[in-house]
Order: C-alpha cells, then structure tokens, then sequence
C-alpha cells in the first residue's frame, strides 16, 4: 500500500465495542458497512475533509482513524474532535497511537487532538513534497486515483519530449501512412517494391 493516508489506532475493551459505535454516530460518523471483522463508519464534509473510521474486530478491539492525506490538516481536528469526544469514558480514556506505536494522548486528556493535528501536518508535507499539493475532501482509497486524473505536476523535460515525439509520429503516420522513422530503426526497412 502506498503512502496516501495516515493511520490513528485507539485500542477498545470488548464490552465497549457496541457503546463506541453508537457514540462515534451521535459524534457525527455515518454507518457505510460492515464484515465479521470490522465496521466501517466515515466523518466527511464535501467540501472540507473526510476520515474513514473502522472498528476492527480482531483478537484485539482497535479504533482506526484512516485519514487521506490530500485534507488540509486545519480542517481535520474539529471532525476528529466530535466523533471521539463522544465516546464512552473507559474508551475515551484509553491512549490514541500513530502507525508508529507513538502515544498522541487519550481523548479524554487535553492537547491530544493538537498532537494529532501536527502529526498529519508533518506526514502530509512529506506526501506534498513525494506528489504535489494535492487537496481534496476524498477517502483514501482514491488519493491515487484522483491524483492521476488531475495531475498538475509538472513533466520533467525527457518525459514531454517523448510525448513531443510521439505525438508528431502519430501526425505523420495519419498524413503519410507511415511514420518518419531515422535511419537505421528496426522498423525503418526499405520497401520490397
């Protein structure tokens, strides 16, 4: 998997389970499915940002915050806020970690939703400089895609003159019938006449 999200886990007692999902819905996210091993809930605005939420049902219990990284970190914190200010006080309490196993705090404390906030700035500036500026309110599993079809980035010189070359052979070969091909290609044989 490439690096188009940034993931947040918050590890959930079993008994709690049913209680986190009800309040992440009275915190703002929105049910869109589930397995025998996870639910899916999602937190968006069209507009300004969108963060899938998955409640895995594996050996252990985890809430994972999967946010794409094409969402400005300004507007993420205020949706992150509501959907896990809502949970129950014993999940509330329990710490939220990066992909790393790095503790951003417990919703339940102060500061964690800064942490946070600054964590996915910095994971987001090094997605910025690896593809470009790239904002849009979209789930992570379409970052690439979105990208490829709006990409703005500039060409580098050898790809554009390939692209040059290829569109002038695809000219001469509509007028011509055949492309102008230099002396010596493979392709360039004389004609059996």
């Amino acid at each position: 998997m490439g690096r188009e999200s940034a993931s947040y886990f918050l590890p959930i007692e079993p008994a709690a389970a049913d209680a986190v999902i009800v309040a992440l819905q009275e915190g703002g996210a929105e049910l869109v499915g589930s397995d025998y091993s996870w639910i899916d809930l999602r937190v968006r605005d069209p507009h300004r940002y969108w963060i899938d939420l998955r409640v895995h049902r594996g050996p252990e219990l985890l809430l994972e915050l999967r946010i794409a990284l094409t969402n400005d970190e300004w507007s993420i914190r205020t949706p992150v806020e509501n959907a896990l200010t809502a949970l129950p006080p014993g999940a509330a309490r329990r710490p939220l970690r990066d992909e790393e196993g790095n503790e951003l705090g417990a919703p339940a404390e102060d500061g964690w939703s800064r942490r946070l906030e600054e964590d996915f700035g910095r994971r987001r500036a090094e997605f910025v400089e690896r593809v470009g500026d790239f904002t849009a309110p979209l789930s992570p599993d379409h970052v690439y895609m979105y990208i490829h079809q709006t990409r703005t980035k500039r060409d580098d010189d050898a790809e554009l003159e390939w692209s040059r070359e290829r569109e002038i052979s695809r000219i001469e070969q509509m007028w011509d019938g055949k492309p102008q091909l230099p002396e010596g290609h493979p392709d360039n044989l004389p004609d059996d006449g």
